[in-house]
């Protein structure tokens, strides 16, 4: 997707050191999955099912979804030990499956064995800025404002009349269901 500053729907994601990996590391690993199985997940703070069962309501019938990942300003790696997820639950589904071979999940849990992820199949990177209006959806009260209902974790975002996006370094291009639960069964740090 080559105009991705006319997209329909996405999200904003805080993206810097995780897991004691760099960003360009990140993206250098994941598009190995994506070049291996067609695609990877790529995790984020834990939301509850509530919260991405209304993401995916409004996401569901769109014929694109990105993720537009923050240049990083404002974002720090967690001290929690990093654990390798085994599992993956996408939104759509009731059954865990088993994370394919090829795809590494380390994700700073701490007490909690679950994660969110998208189910990413393209990355864009590197990105040119563009200042992009925006609306953001209140998860909570399922509504769509001109303004963040608060300033930390991902946010599903569309076209709008709001402030520009921040700035970001990379695109993640979704692939369907979009959103998924990510997990430890099987407790192993890194």
């Amino acid at each position: 997707m080559e105009k991705y500053s006319e997209f329909e729907i996405g999200f904003w994601h805080p993206f810097g050191d995780h897991a004691s990996e760099k960003p360009g590391d990140i993206i250098t690993r994941k598009q190995g999955e994506i070049n291996k199985n067609g695609w990877t997940l790529w995790s984020f703070q834990r939301r509850t099912r509530e919260t991405m069962g209304a993401w995916f309501k409004e996401i569901k019938n769109a014929n694109s979804v990105l993720v537009f990942c923050s240049d990083g300003v404002g974002t720090g790696d967690t001290k929690k030990e990093p654990m390798l997820c085994d599992y993956y639950l996408p939104i759509d589904e009731t059954i865990d499956k088993e994370i394919p071979e090829g795809i590494e999940i380390p994700h700073p849990m701490g007490k909690n064995t679950k994660a969110s992820a998208f189910i990413v199949k393209k990355i864009i990177y590197p990105v040119d800025y563009n200042k992009i209006p925006i609306n953001w959806f209140y998860a909570s009260k399922k509504i769509w404002q001109d303004h963040r209902s608060s300033s930390r974790g991902e946010h599903l975002i569309k076209l709008g009349k709001g402030k520009p996006i921040g700035k970001y370094r990379a695109i993640l291009e979704l692939q369907f269901p979009y959103l998924a639960e990510v997990g430890v069964k099987n407790i192993k740090t890194i």
